[in-house]
């Protein structure tokens, strides 16, 4: 018994602690837009892959600054149609990115799809 329980609380530790980074591809749900997240020396940013945008640069980078706090990363978001950058709180659930969006007093929730 006590080797089921050690081995339950292995397999559930890893699914629950073992995303530690948002490295790989994420849909943004937008104009078939590819935005490639990237961690290297220890700076996590995400780039545009592709996209069906004509305004869209590929290779621009879309996410800077983020870190992990907790549960959720923090970070800058690009907002291109505004053209600033927006404080975001980043969570993910599985193959989901939760990206919610901080403008002043107010707040978006968009999700992004892993590919």
């Amino acid at each position: 018994m006590k080797y089921t329980i050690l081995i339950a609380f292995s397999i559930l530790s890893h699914c629950v602690f073992g995303q530690s980074n948002l490295n790989g591809a994420w849909d943004t749900g937008e104009d078939n837009t590819i935005i490639e997240i990237t961690e290297i020396d220890g700076k996590t940013t995400g780039k545009i892959k592709s996209s069906d945008n004509s305004k869209a640069k590929i290779g621009n980078v879309i996410l800077k600054e983020v870190n992990k706090n907790g549960r959720i990363w923090v970070g800058k978001i690009y907002a291109a149609k505004r053209q600033e950058w927006y404080d975001a709180e980043i969570t993910q659930k599985g193959d989901v990115l939760e990206i919610k969006i901080n403008v002043g007093f107010f707040s978006k929730t968009v999700e992004w799809k892993k590919t």
